[in-house]
């Protein structure tokens, strides 16, 4: 028995170490089956944390820079920057902190332009679920005076001269820039940028012109065509136009900066008075409505007889007569009443895009002391402006219009008047209309931002100051067209007036434009206390 029962427990033995190895194995079965459960919930929970953080620092990101357009917008308007204010996004609210660090100061930056620079630290944190994050920027709030441009646009610009050109002033476009020339375009400037792309071709109808375009190399006496096969369209743009001119030709793939305008083009006048009429209208020493003069509180001025009168003309362009309230500036001069501050506002309020009335100045050739004139309507310039001892001068307008030394209100239908040899001192803020994207009718280009109204055949139309485009034409709104009795092109003499560059001669209240650069940045997420 004895003997048995030994022989069954030596039998019975391997089958007991399988159950107790069966035991252990599930057993360990069970606990990585845990284990991964476990590391699968804590994967789960990490990612969803991390989808989370990640929506947290997008969305701070995005209210420290929609904070910081708000800030550009605001003092390119007059206005100082709001320190702190809600974004929305999404319909939900989201707070941010503008805190200035240190005093402004100005410099003059590689190109010349003088700017004005204050720091600010702009911040924001945001909660998202279980993510939380804080952007934190130090920013560069950049202003420059307006003027300090030779040509200023805020959109496209087109420059298509049919005659020999020089542009000799910086240029600097918001959108694209589509240059050509049938004889040749001389560029002498060492600032040729826009923040899209220059293109070699023209806007209305994508074609190109045979003319040169000589550019001017930085830090060289040497001047270099723009040909029609190389443009930002060419593969190797970038590095071409850097090795080309070394630095005069830029555009947004080389990293130009958006800069911000003022919104001029919408100082209207004729809201009620309990309404905001506008940064020029409530600045102004001087305001003439309909002829009617009062002073920057609204009281009644007497000027006299003649200095302020009403006239009409003909508008080729436009193709109809308008009528002009016409500011005589000698009589303004020696009337007592030229506005202390140097700002005119001027406006009609019968001026509709059917009937584009506007304000004509005459008899400029001397002002008293520095002078801009400012009007929502079209403005014509009669004569010779701002050529006895030169002070800072400006218009800005829906349209500026040029009219000949020569000009005496004799145009009517069918009829092209000669005009005379005229300068023009000033610089000046005016709109256009603009050629559609995709195509249509030309603007005019550059070449005719200013319009004229006579047969300029071989007389010039000399005028130092600076061109700047920042809004499109709301009331003088007819398209550009050439020859019969609306213009003949005069020789341009045109170039920058580099007494600008100096901000003691400029105009008084020159509009700034606005740009910022990132100085230093920190983004900064909340870990969770357990994942």
């Amino acid at each position: 028995m004895i003997a048995h029962r030994n022989e069954y427990h030596a039998l019975d033995r391997p089958r007991g170490s399988a159950l107790l190895l069966a035991l252990v194995v599930s057993i360990l079965l069970i606990l990585t089956m845990a284990a991964i459960v476990s590391t699968t919930q804590s994967l789960g929970k990490h990612t969803r944390w991390r989808v989370e953080q990640t929506r947290a620092l997008a969305l701070a990101e995005g209210v420290t820079e929609s904070a910081q357009r708000r800030m550009l917008v605001q003092v390119a308007n007059f206005q100082p920057p709001d320190l702190s204010g809600t974004i929305t996004i999404n319909s939900t609210d989201y707070t941010y902190t503008a805190v200035p660090v240190g005093s402004s100061y100005t410099q003059t930056d590689p190109d010349g332009v003088q700017r004005n620079v204050q720091h600010y630290e702009v911040s924001a944190t945001v909660q998202s679920g279980e993510g939380h994050a804080t952007v934190a920027r130090v920013i560069d709030l950049t202003t420059t005076p307006i003027f300090q441009y030779m040509i200023f646009y805020n959109d496209d610009l087109e420059i298509l001269p049919g005659p020999d050109m020089l542009l000799a002033g910086r240029v600097h476009s918001g959108g694209d820039m589509y240059v050509g020339s049938r004889r040749t375009l001389t560029v002498d400037t060492e600032y040729f940028r826009c923040t899209g792309g220059i293109l070699r071709k023209r806007k209305n109808d994508g074609s190109t012109t045979s003319g040169a375009i000589d550019i001017k190399v930085t830090s060289e006496s040497t001047f270099v065509d723009m040909d029609s096969t190389h443009d930002a369209t060419f593969p190797g743009w970038v590095n071409y136009a850097l090795d080309t001119w070394k630095g005069t030709v830029k555009d947004g793939a080389h990293g130009v900066k958006a800069v911000a305008a003022p919104n001029v083009g919408s100082i209207k006048a004729f809201l009620p008075d309990s309404v905001t009429k506008g940064y020029y209208h409530d600045n102004a020493d001087l305001v003439i409505i309909n002829g009617t003069t009062v002073d920057a509180n609204g009281n009644g001025v007497t000027l006299p007889a003649g200095t302020v009168q009403e006239l009409t003309m003909y508008d080729g362009r436009e193709g109809r007569y308008v009528t002009v309230t016409e500011v005589d500036i000698a009589l303004l001069n020696a009337s007592g009443e030229f506005p202390a501050n140097g700002l005119i506002y001027a406006y009609r309020t019968d001026s509709t895009t059917t009937q584009p009335n506007g304000i004509r100045i005459t008899n400029g050739a001397e002002l008293l002391s520095p002078l801009t004139v400012v009007s929502e309507d079209p403005v014509y310039i009669h004569g010779d402006y701002n050529t006895v001892n030169k002070k800072g001068a400006a218009v800005i307008s829906d349209a500026v219009n040029l009219l000949s030394s020569a000009w005496n209100d004799s145009k009517g239908p069918g009829d092209l008047p000669l005009a005379a040899d005229t300068t023009y001192n000033l610089a000046f803020i005016t709109g256009i209309v603009p050629t559609p994207n995709g195509g249509g009718d030309y603007s005019g280009g550059f070449e005719n931002l200013p319009r004229f109204h006579e047969d300029w055949s071989d007389k010039s139309a000399r005028i130092r100051g600076a061109f700047i485009n920042i809004f499109a034409s709301e009331l003088a709104t007819s398209p550009w067209r050439y020859g019969g009795d609306l213009y003949k092109a005069p020789l341009r003499d045109w170039q920058y007036d580099p007494a600008l560059n100096d901000p003691n001669n400029l105009p008084p209240f020159t509009p700034d434009a606005v740009y910022f650069e990132r100085v230093l940045w920190d983004d900064r997420i909340a870990l969770p206390f357990a994942l």
